[in-house]
C-alpha cells in the first residue's frame, strides 16, 4: 500500500512539472513572437504609371497642406517637369503642430524660405524603398542624399523603421507605403523637414546627432 502511494505521489509531481514547463515555454514563445512583430516593419512600393507625382498628391486626401505651400510659391509647373525624383511629403496630420509656421511661411516676405523648404523635401534620384533598404544593409552608416535646395538628409534604420534626419537634427519616419508614378516616387513622412537655413523654429522637435 505504501509503495502504491509513493508511485501515485511521484506521478502527480511529474505531471505537475510537465504542465509547468509547457506553460513556461508557451509564455516564452508568446514573448518572442511579440518582440519579433514589434521589431519588424514591412515596406512596399505601389506602381502607378498612369499618374505623375503631382497627380498622385493632388488626388490624395492626405497632402492638402503640402499642396497649399506648393501653390503659394507657384511650384506646380516645376514639380510637373521633374523626372526621376523622390519626394518626401508630410501628411496633413504632420502639419498639425506647425500651422503657425505654415501661415508665416505663406506670407509674401517668406516665400523664398518656403521654396527652400519645399525643395528640401525633393531628391533628384530614383531609389524605391527596396533600393534604400539594400544600400543601408551593405554600407556602414546612414544613406545621405542631396536635396534640390542643396541641403542633405540622412536615411537610416532605427529598430527596423526607416527614419530621416534633417539638418536641424529633427527625425521623421517614413510611412510603410510609397507610390511610384511616371516621374518619381512619393514617400509619406510624419513631420515637416527643415533645412539648415533661416527657418522659424518649431516646437516638439526630436533631437539626434548632426549630419
Amino acid at each position: 500500500m505504501k509503495k502504491i502511494l509513493e508511485i501515485t505521489i511521484y506521478s502527480i509531481l511529474v505531471m505537475s512539472l510537465a504542465v509547468a514547463c509547457k506553460n513556461t515555454t508557451s509564455g516564452a514563445e508568446r514573448i518572442l513572437t511579440q518582440s519579433t512583430d514589434t521589431a519588424k516593419t514591412s515596406y512596399s512600393t505601389t506602381l502607378d504609371f498612369d499618374r505623375t507625382v503631382l497627380q498622385i498628391l493632388d488626388q490624395s486626401p492626405l497632402y492638402n497642406s503640402f499642396l497649399k505651400l506648393v501653390n503659394a510659391v507657384e511650384f506646380f509647373d516645376e514639380l510637373s517637369a521633374l523626372n526621376n525624383v523622390m519626394i518626401f511629403v508630410p501628411t496633413d496630420e504632420a502639419f498639425g503642430p506647425s500651422k503657425g509656421l505654415i501661415n508665416e511661411l505663406s506670407s509674401p516676405d517668406n516665400l523664398p524660405v518656403l521654396r527652400s523648404i519645399i525643395n528640401y523635401h525633393i531628391v533628384q534620384a530614383d531609389l524605391d524603398v527596396d533600393n534604400i533598404l539594400a544600400q543601408l544593409r551593405i554600407q556602414d552608416g546612414p544613406l545621405r542624399l542631396e536635396t534640390l535646395n542643396g541641403g542633405r538628409i540622412a536615411l537610416s534604420l532605427n529598430q527596423g523603421k526607416l527614419q530621416i534626419l534633417d539638418e536641424k537634427t529633427n527625425i521623421t519616419y517614413l510611412g510603410t507605403s510609397s507610390i511610384r508614378g511616371t516621374n518619381g516616387i512619393v514617400y509619406t513622412i510624419d513631420r515637416v523637414m527643415r533645412p539648415n537655413s533661416n527657418v522659424p523654429s518649431v516646437s516638439n522637435t526630436a533631437m539626434a546627432p548632426s549630419l
